[in-house]
């Protein structure tokens, strides 16, 4: 059978965790500590509601976690860890959310309800069909965020996108026969509204394409995160 990375992480895990008990069983002193300190932490909770018992738990606690922390092996499961951690936290922000944006042209007036989608880290394709388009909201987190309108039909007149984010890029995909008009506000970062670059802080940026007074459909985009990239483009 193929193992998988987290498998091998957890044998890598239970790997430095036998070794930390195996120094410190090796290492008398250390091993006497840790097992008078767990008395102590065990006595302290018996005792919590009195002042002695407290001293016992807390003191207990602090000699527990720095016995730990002087075996070798402990100290590298632990940044081991935070390693892991961190490489999968980095792994999941670079790779783009995907959205694609389904808006029923023949949903009526009755039907108006706020699209809201949330995310934060990961790939997520969006399908959305039946919502009236004057409400979509868009909450992105961190990492990079694809949001495709080009295969939308959109309805007559004006279909308003808000889109707020935290770190990281945002592109958008508009179709040619839509009339555009993006407003853009970010702390710091680049933006490329069809062609039209910008770089630096407090931005605040908007851009109307030449189709947008007579255009049948519009697309209004308002966007703001607090430090990244944004582009707009045709597709």
């Amino acid at each position: 059978m193929k193992r998988n990375r987290t498998d091998y992480v957890a044998y890598i895990f239970f790997a430095l965790l036998a070794a930390t008990a195996l120094e410190l069983l090796i290492n008398v002193a250390p091993f006497i500590v840790l097992v008078g300190s767990a008395a102590m932490i065990y006595y302290g909770l018996k005792r919590m509601s009195k002042q002695k018992g407290k001293v016992l738990f807390y003191g207990g606690l602090v000699i527990f976690i720095l016995t730990l922390l002087s075996s070798f092996f402990f100290l590298l499961m632990v940044f081991g860890a935070l390693f892991y951690m961190l490489y999968l936290f980095w792994e999941k922000a670079s790779k783009p959310t995907k959205m694609e944006i389904a808006i029923n042209e023949q949903a009526s007036n009755d039907n108006r309800e706020a699209f809201v989608k949330n995310t934060f880290l990961g790939d997520q394709q969006l399908n959305h069909e039946g919502f009236r388009s004057d409400d979509i909201n868009i909450h992105t987190g961190i990492g990079t965020t694809e949001i495709h309108f080009e295969n939308t039909v959109l309805p007559k007149g004006d279909t308003i996108v808000i889109i707020r984010g935290f770190i990281g890029s945002t592109k958008l995909y508009v179709p040619y026969d839509a009339g555009v008009s993006v407003e853009h506000a970010c702390l710091f970062g680049q933006t490329d509204l069809f062609g039209n670059h910008k770089i630096g802080f407090n931005q605040n940026v908007k851009v109307v394409n030449d189709s947008y007074q007579d255009a049948p459909r519009r697309l209004r985009i308002y966007t703001s995160i607090v430090a990244g990239d944004i582009e707009v483009m045709y597709r």
